[in-house]
């Protein structure tokens, strides 16, 4: 019987898909997304300087709420200091509602940006966290096609180390990135905020 009910849905003497030329148009054109995307871009706080054509922040720490409390909360105060911007792979619990209180349980009143991100992972190579990731903003956006920016337009440090040493370690050991690296560990040990 459900076969032939779907059989004969279209006998009614209506058509079962309506012709689209005879659909209303709007009264006007819809704006154009791109040319309004740059003026409604969020800014980054803490000064990172991302270009005008990426929204690549240029200090990430990328982390989970699996990690220990006790490292979320350090994470969370020195990237306040620092301007580090924190990158989630996705949800608490598949919820966003979830994933909002948990965020502001973890955040409370810093002035800390938290972004869920999942394709920076792949962008930056991320294999655990926490990991701390600098990058050249603009060559940064520029992803291949197997999803990774270029190896030279980002260095990390892998593992459960202070944001004030792993600047350290990539000021020592990556003179190309010292200057970057330097400034963010001026501001991480600087006045508190």
């Amino acid at each position: 019987a459900t076969l032939n009910a779907i059989d004969g849905a279209g006998v009614s003497g209506l058509p079962a898909v309506p012709e689209l030329r005879n659909l209303p148009q709007p009264a006007a054109s819809a704006p154009d997304l791109a040319a309004l995307a740059p003026a409604h871009r969020p800014s980054v706080p803490g000064g990172n300087h991302a270009s005008a054509n990426a929204d690549v922040p240029e200090l990430m720490v990328f982390v989970s709420f699996s990690l220990p409390r006790e490292t979320l909360q350090r994470i969370v105060h020195q990237s306040e200091r620092s301007g580090a911007v924190l990158v989630l792979r996705g949800l608490k619990g598949h919820s966003l509602t979830q994933t909002g209180e948990e965020i502001a349980r973890l955040v409370g009143e810093r002035n800390v940006t938290v972004l869920i991100h999942p394709p920076a992972f792949q962008q930056f190579q991320v294999r655990q966290v926490p990991s701390l990731v600098l990058a050249r903003p603009g060559s940064a956006a520029k992803i291949a096609e197997d999803g990774c920016a270029p190896a030279a337009s980002f260095i990390r440090i892998d593992g459960d180390v202070g944001q004030d040493y792993a600047l350290d370690q990539i000021e020592r050991q990556a003179p190309a990135w010292a200057d970057i690296a330097r400034r963010h560990a001026a501001r991480l040990a600087g006045p508190r905020p």
